[in-house]
This record gives structure tokens, C-alpha cells and sequence, in this order.
């Protein structure tokens, strides 16, 4: 189905010209699904099954807020997949928490040292990443749906849009997460992972938006992205789609505006009316 919208002159991110929007494109942690406070618990539970110790008292802190990382952590890793938010998660715990390491993370990937080192580095990064992937797997039965998220996609999906999910996560892991939401998992054509070969470098780089675009066979500049992360808005708007953004509650907005056609609160706030598309 094609749907036309008109820009509007009140919005400085619309287009002097007419959109034509024929595709829909998710990202799915913090947007469909809503994960992120089962991934911080997961990232924090990671330290112990990696034989690294949060000292108690940082430890202490952390459950009395619901195992829930640190604003000012969990706002620069929203949306990169684990290859890219493991070491940020590591510099970060060994400079404010004072996790003790083997390895110096304080400038990430960024080394001189030998090919050893470098080689210890990635195996560190992806037993980290593998670990938290199999707690928060063993979290996702507790994964509820973001507010309005499965009567968006149904809606679509009666209005026949094309749609796809485009996910940092990889696809061992969106399997566990989709078990109980299956239905809302049937109405995408396609779902581009993390892990997909096509997919080379991960958010905020375009890459996989362009690839869940090109298997729609729609055109970037005619795809409609809902995204809840920085990092993933960037995607979306490098790879030339449009964009509603969605960001976390204690997200600052402003940081939204260059990148997105039209901030909202949920996903229950999103009118079809303004982009052509026929919601019920």
C-alpha cells in the first residue's frame, strides 16, 4: 500500500516536498518490546558470570534501584549491539565502580598494545556479550510489549503496510524474545538482526536499515522508522528513512530534533492521519 503525506510548514524536519511512505520499520528493544530494564539487570548480573566483582556496596546500590545501570551508562549504549556497548559498559565499571580488571577498557577498542592483547580483548567483549545474552534470555518470559505497540502493528498491518524489525539484538536472542508475542512477530515480513552478515557495521551507522529496506524493496526515503535510541534514530536518518522517535522517559528530547520527523511520548500517541496512513 502507498501512503502520501504532505509536509507540514510548522515542522522544521519535513521536506519541502511530498513523502511517499510505503514501508514500516522497528527497532525492537525500548520499542517494541520493552527490554531495557531486563537488559540492565542482565548487564549487571554479567559481571558475576564473568568472574568480574562489583564491590558490594556499588552492588548494594544497584539492586535498590531495581538493577537499573546508571542514567548516565545506559544513555551512550542504548541501541549498539554488544560488540560496541561491552567495552563502554567495562570502561565504565572500572572507572566509577571500580570493577578491578586484567585489561585497561578506559579508551575502549582504542589500543596499542600487542596482537595478544587485542586478542584477549575480543574474548573478553564476547564472553561479556554471551553472557548477558543467556540471562536476558532467561529474563525475556518476564517481556512485556511497549505501551501500544501491538495495536500499532496490528493496525498496520490491516492498513497492509509492509513492515520489518530492525534490531542490534542477535537472532538467537530475538527468538527467545518474540516467544510470547508471536502474534506481533507474524505481521513482519522481514527482521534484520545485529549478527546479519549484510548487516557490517551497527547503529548509529546505516547499515541496517538499509538492508530491512532493501528486503521490503522499498526505497529508504519511502520507510517510516520508529526508534527509541539516539544511536538508532542516527541510523534510521542516515540511511535517508524517515523517522518517529520514541525516546526513553528520562531521554532529553532535544537531542532528538535533528533527527526526527516527530517525537512522541508512546506509541499509542502516533496518528496515521499525518502520514496517510488508514489506522482503525
Amino acid at each position: 500500500m502507498t501512503m502520501t503525506i504532505a509536509t507540514s510548514p510548522n515542522n522544521p524536519n519535513d521536506n519541502a516536498i511530498q513523502t511517499t511512505i510505503k514501508a514500516v520499520i522497528f527497532d525492537l528493544d525500548g520499542t517494541l518490546l520493552d527490554t531495557e530494564a531486563l537488559s540492565c539487570r542482565a548487564v549487571i548480573e554479567s559481571f558475576a558470570s564473568t568472574s568480574l566483582t562489583i564491590p558490594q556496596e556499588i552492588l548494594a546500590s544497584l539492586e535498590a534501584g531495581g538493577f537499573l545501570l546508571p542514567w548516565e551508562l545506559k544513555r551512550r549504549i542504548l541501541g549498539m549491539r554488544g560488540s560496541d556497548w561491552v567495552p563502554i559498559v567495562l570502561a565504565y565499571a572500572q572507572e566509577s565502580w571500580g570493577v578491578d580488571m586484567d585489561l585497561s577498557w578506559k579508551d575502549g577498542w582504542q589500543t596499542t598494545s600487542s596482537d595478544n592483547e587485542n586478542e584477549d580483548r575480543v574474548r573478553v567483549v564476547e564472553k561479556f556479550w554471551k553472557a548477558w545474552e543467556v540471562r536476558l534470555n532467561g529474563l525475556c518470559a518476564e517481556v512485556k510489549a511497549c505501551p501500544g505497540a501491538p495495536e500499532l502493528v496490528e493496525g498496520l498491518r490491516k492498513a497492509r503496510v509492509p513492515m520489518a524489525i530492525a534490531t542490534s539484538s542477535r537472532a538467537a536472542s530475538v527468538q527467545k524474545k518474540r516467544c510470547k508475542h508471536e502474534k506481533m512477530f507474524q505481521s513482519f515480513q522481514e527482521i534484520v538482526t545485529g549478527d546479519d552478515p549484510n548487516v557490517k557495521n551497527g547503529k548509529p551507522a546505516p547499515d541496517i536499515y538499509l538492508e530491512a529496506a532493501k528486503r521490503l524493496g522499498v526505497h529508504p526515503s519511502e520507510c517510516l522508522v520508529f526508534e527509541d535510541a539516539l544511536t538508532g534514530a542516527q541510523s534510521g536518518k542516515s540511511a535517508g528513512c524517515r523517522l518517529v522517535a520514541v525516546p526513553d522517559s528520562r531521554m532529553e528530547k532535544q537531542s532528538f530534533l535533528s533527527v526526527s520527523d516527530e517525537i512522541i511520548e508512546d506509541l499509542w500517541q502516533f496518528s496515521g492521519k499525518r502520514w496517510g496512513i488508514p489506522l482503525e
